[in-house]
């Protein structure tokens, strides 16, 4: 199997079930945030904290960055053999 094949197999297996866990924790995160901004303030609407949209951006950014990491090792599973001289 080509290098390539495995490198786009490797990033569309951890990025595909990895963009619904990260929507929905990150909607969760942002609704229990918005519900205690809530209630720690009386009398106040509080106001949606918009950089805290850009956390599971970043979550799903740097772990689309930790996959690409084991890129590189692919070349060693293609060919068995330099896998003893690891």
């Amino acid at each position: 199997m080509p290098r390539t094949v495995l490198g786009r197999a490797l990033l569309l297996e951890t990025a595909l079930p990895l963009a619904p866990a990260v929507l929905v924790a990150g909607t969760g995160g942002m609704a229990i945030g918005i519900w205690y901004a809530a209630l720690t303030r009386e009398h106040v609407t509080p106001g949606i904290p918009w950089v805290a949209l850009l956390v599971p951006v970043a979550v799903y950014g740097c772990c689309l960055l930790a996959a690409t990491t084991a890129l590189p090792l692919l070349r060693r599973s293609v060919r068995p053999g330099e896998l003893r001289y690891v």
